[in-house]
């Protein structure tokens, strides 16, 4: 194996990379350089900063779906349910009263979590009112999309 001359060597001031080498090298710095760039922009979102650049706005269920027992939701807390195709966050804001919404958050697209009487979304921090589902915290500018919710012999069917 021929080990390449060190800088102060006089002949290796002489040699010039080989073109096939060269070009190799570039073409991988470019590669790298180019895949910085595109995880960097896809970390920025749309770039447009309105929350009509988001995730197409969610449905509510075509048909009821028994999500949850109700005595598994205390009150003032929420649960996120995944059954029967059916994605919500379920809450009991106050004794009796069940509301369901799409976990989606209308700011980025990002799904909403349960927390202190409230839905919070991991990626920018809106908050939501479990009654209601209106914004409570910025950035997102409007509110959960509304599924319909009732409770039948103890279960929460949402849609």
């Amino acid at each position: 194996m021929t080990v390449p001359p060190l800088p102060e060597d006089p002949a290796a001031r002489t040699k010039t990379p080989s073109p096939a080498l060269f070009t190799r090298r570039r073409a991988v710095g470019a590669a790298g350089i180019a895949t910085v760039g595109a995880v960097g922009l896809s970390a920025c979102g749309s770039g447009g900063g309105s929350d009509d650049d988001a995730a197409a706005t969610p449905t509510a269920p075509a048909t009821p779906v028994d999500v949850a027992a109700a005595a598994d939701i205390p009150v003032g807390s929420g649960l996120k349910v995944d059954s029967g195709g059916v994605q919500a966050v379920v809450g009991q804001p106050t004794e009796g009263t069940f509301t369901a919404f799409s976990p989606v958050c209308p700011h980025e697209g990002c799904i909403v979590n349960p927390a202190n009487r409230q839905y919070v979304c991991p990626c920018h921090s809106s908050a939501f009112d479990m009654a209601t589902g209106e914004v409570t915290g910025g950035p997102a500018s409007r509110g959960l999309t509304e599924y319909p919710v009732t409770v039948r012999d103890g279960r929460v069917i949402v849609g």
